[in-house]
């Protein structure tokens, strides 16, 4: 049945090109049982992938033609094997060749003449471990979606190898959309009123802001074009570079509860000193302080629909030479500004926020006014969540879990993280062309966690401090 697309969903579609492909996916470890060689265990996973039959989102196809209104529409066929593919991984066989085999292939688009995902399982690696590879698109799903669909259907303890991501969950009945041309038009008219409220609440809320002026006891958290412009505001190539790291989140937390902040914030603390590093040995640190996209998920607890439902925080990070805590500290209390001007949105005024800001640049960018303008964000900074406990493919133990996302202008950058377990992974997307060596900025980024973790670690705040009641946490 044809589903109508929803407005975000087609705006990935519309960006989505050959330079900025709307590719988003994860990269997975696994551990293989003791005994059992890397090559077996990836035979038993495309026999099983391959033999599953996708469900929704994973059966349809994106139709943009003029005949009717954007919507998805059933497969006709799905070849399996064009979309579960084993690979060996080249010489040497090490984390780094990984992960630029990766960047190529995330950098190439999906082919929308099939259903948009594919499998990649990989073997050949030098630490004796397997990687799968999973690419999908944006307009299929969100991040917390994403979550949920691929952690969610592993298993928790080792066994036969469960239903994959792209096949639909037994619990889970896909909604049907209109499939007439009146029902598609009545429920894009409903969608435009709804949005043409949340436009006149969002800019009430944003000129009584500006009325009140600087002095007034307001959140000022959310600051779009207040970033200085840096090379990842370059206009994006299609190449892509990619790495990956992970951190210990009882490190992390430790240094979280020091500061009175969150994981969130201990992150963006590291994102922000790593890029300012990386950025300081090219000899162009940058003089304010730079702004990071921060998307939130607008969805509710048990809401599984197949769609993107986020919105975003432009969060202002740390003043340029901030020491290691006091960047911290900066970042927690325009990230708690952030939330709370955003928590005063509708959700669909939230997401009316970032079309306005991302339509301005584009305007500007379309005029020919983008060099003397600052761009909408530096960079995009995403938590997507975390998985608690084990998880298993199969009877391979998964050991980490580094996000592949997308980059699109003006920010050649995006760092990712999910929590797994005992860790923090994150996964860095750059546009090659100004990025050229991902793993400098992975060093970058663990180096200033390392600053980060001995800085409270020495100030009187880290000792006997008592932990804080958090307010409910709202991943970016």
């Amino acid at each position: 049945m044809n589903r109508l697309m929803a407005l975000l969903d087609l705006a990935f579609l519309l960006i989505d090109r050959p330079e900025t492909p709307s590719n988003v996916g994860v990269l997975l470890l696994l551990d293989p049982p003791a005994g059992r060689a890397p090559a077996v265990a990836a035979g038993q996973i495309v026999r099983a992938y391959r033999a599953a039959s996708p469900g929704h989102p994973f059966d349809s196809l994106p139709d943009l033609s003029v005949r009717a209104l954007p919507h998805w529409r059933p497969a006709d066929r799905i070849d399996m094997r064009r979309h579960v593919l084993r690979e060996t991984l080249g010489a040497p066989g090490d984390f780094d060749e990984l992960c630029r085999h990766v960047a190529r292939l995330h950098e190439a688009p999906l082919d929308r003449s099939r259903p948009l995902f594919m499998v990649h399982v990989i073997e050949g690696l030098a630490s004796g471990q397997l990687a799968v590879y999973l690419k999908s698109h944006h307009a299929s799903w969100d991040g917390r979606y994403a979550l949920e669909r691929i952690f969610g259907q592993l298993g928790s303890q080792p066994g036969p190898i469960t239903a994959p991501f792209f096949a639909t969950p037994p619990d889970q009945v896909p909604p049907a959309g209109p499939d007439t041309l009146a029902g598609g038009l009545a429920t894009g008219v409903r969608s435009l009123l709804t949005h043409a409220a949340a436009a006149r609440e969002l800019f009430g809320k944003l000129s009584a802001r500006t009325r009140a002026g600087p002095e007034a006891d307001l959140p000022h958290g959310n600051r779009p074009f207040a970033g200085p412009h840096t090379r990842f505001n370059e206009p994006v190539a299609p190449g892509r570079s990619y790495a990956g790291f992970s951190l210990p989140l009882a490190g992390m937390r430790r240094v979280a509860d020091a500061c009175g902040g969150t994981l969130n914030d201990v992150a963006l603390a590291v994102v922000d000193a790593g890029v300012e590093r990386f950025l300081a040995e090219l000899g162009e640190r940058p003089r304010q302080p730079l702004v990071a996209m921060c998307p939130v998920s607008l969805r509710q607890p048990g809401d599984r629909e197949a769609t993107t439902k986020v919105a975003t925080m432009f969060v202002p990070l740390a003043r340029p030479r901030s020491g290691a805590a006091d960047r911290l500290r900066q970042i927690v209390a325009n990230t708690r500004d952030a939330k709370t001007e955003f928590h005063g949105f509708s959700h669909e005024a939230a997401l009316g926020y970032a079309l306005l800001a991302f339509g301005l640049w584009f305007a500007s960018n379309t005029l020919g006014l983008g060099a003397m303008a600052r761009p909408v964000i530096n960079l995009v900074v995403s938590n997507v969540g975390g998985i608690e406990g084990s998880r298993y493919l199969g009877e391979c133990r998964l050991s980490a879990a580094y996000p592949v996302s997308m980059v699109a202008d003006p920010a050649g950058l995006n760092v990712t993280v999910v929590s797994l377990d005992d860790h923090m992974d994150f996964g860095i997307v750059a546009n090659a062309a100004v990025v050229a060596d991902p793993f400098e900025l992975s060093r970058a980024c663990q180096a200033s966690f390392a600053q980060l973790a001995r800085a409270v670690k020495r100030t009187p705040a880290a000792k006997g401090k008592p932990r804080q009641r958090r307010k409910p946490r709202v991943r970016p």
